[in-house]
C-alpha cells in the first residue's frame, strides 16, 4: 500500500503567504485563456467565454465525485445520466446557442458514461477530490493540487492518476502531467505509474507514463513557472497578474522553440 509522507504532503487548511506557492487550479485557468492574457481585459470580457464550461465542469466533477464515494455493488445499479442531471446547468444560458447546449451534454453524457465503465475493475479511490499540498525543497516552493480520482490499483505499488476534462487543451494537459508528476514524486516517494487524462467533449483518452527523464523535464517545467512569476514581499492578491501570465506563456513557447522534447504520450 502506498503510503505520503505526512510530513510532506498535507491537505492545506491555509496559505503562508511569504512562501512560494504554486497551485494547480490558478496556472490552469491563465493557460485556458484564448487571449493568452497578452493584454488585461475587464473582468466582464474574462468571464463571458468560460461561462459554459464552467458550468459543464462544476457538474462533471460533481458527477464523478458522488458516483465514487458509492460503494463498487452500488455503482452497477447507478446511471452517470442519472448523478450528471442532479447538477447540470438547467437553462442554456452561456451557452452558444440552444443546440449548443444539447450537443454538449449529450456528449458529455456519452462520453462519461464510457469513460466510466472503462474503469469498472477500479473498486476504492485513494484519493477522490481532495486537495493537497506539498514542499519541493529543491525549488524552495510549495505546490498545491486538486486529485480528482487516484487509485492504487491491484498488484501497483504506485498510483493511477485521473483527470475528467470538459474541453481538451494541450497546455492544460501538458501541465497537468508535470505537476502530477513532481507532486508524487515529492510527496509519496514514486513517480505516479499511469497518468490518464479523459477530454470528453473530444472524445479523448490521453494516457501518459512517467519516468526518470520526464520527471527531469517536469521539474524544469515547474522551476520555469515559478521563475517566471516575479516573488514580491507584499503582495496585494492571491491571483496572477496579467503581466505574470503573459510573462509565463512568452517562456513556455521560447523553452519549445529552443527544445521540442519528446513525450511517450499514448493515445
Amino acid at each position: 500500500m502506498l503510503k505520503p509522507n505526512v510530513q510532506a504532503a498535507v491537505q492545506p487548511r491555509g496559505t503562508d503567504h511569504s512562501e512560494r506557492l504554486l497551485e494547480d487550479y490558478k496556472l490552469e485557468e491563465m493557460l485556458r485563456s484564448p487571449h493568452r492574457f497578452i493584454r488585461p481585459e475587464s473582468e466582464a470580457a474574462e468571464r463571458a467565454p468560460l461561462q459554459w464550461r464552467h458550468r459543464v465542469q462544476y457538474a462533471v466533477s460533481h458527477a464523478v465525485n458522488a458516483f465514487y464515494s458509492m460503494d463498487p455493488d452500488v455503482r452497477k445499479e447507478v446511471p452517470v445520466q442519472y448523478l450528471l442531471e442532479k447538477w447540470w446547468p438547467k437553462k442554456a444560458a452561456g451557452f452558444d446557442s440552444i443546440l449548443h447546449y444539447w450537443d454538449v451534454k449529450n456528449k458529455v453524457i456519452d462520453e462519461l458514461s464510457l469513460a466510466i465503465a472503462m474503469n469498472d475493475d477500479l473498486k476504492h479511490p485513494m484519493i477522490l477530490f481532495e486537495q493537497w499540498k506539498t514542499e519541493i525543497p529543491a525549488l524552495s516552493m510549495h505546490l498545491s493540487m486538486i486529485f480528482q480520482t487516484a487509485w492504487q490499483p491491484e498488484g501497483w505499488d504506485s498510483l493511477l492518476v485521473q483527470k475528467f476534462m470538459v474541453v481538451h487543451d494541450p497546455n492544460v494537459v501538458e501541465a497537468f502531467q508535470h505537476m502530477a508528476s513532481v507532486f508524487c514524486w515529492e510527496a509519496f516517494g514514486k513517480l505516479p505509474g499511469m497518468i490518464e487524462i479523459y477530454c470528453l467533449l473530444e472524445g479523448r483518452k490521453i494516457r501518459f507514463i512517467p519516468g526518470r527523464q520526464s520527471l527531469i523535464r517536469s521539474m524544469d517545467y515547474i522551476r520555469l513557472v515559478r521563475d517566471s512569476i516575479p516573488q514580491t514581499e507584499n503582495s496585494e492578491t492571491e491571483h496572477f497578474t496579467s503581466r505574470d501570465k503573459a510573462r509565463i506563456h512568452e517562456e513556455v513557447d521560447r523553452r519549445r522553440s529552443e527544445v521540442e522534447p519528446k513525450k511517450n504520450w499514448l493515445m
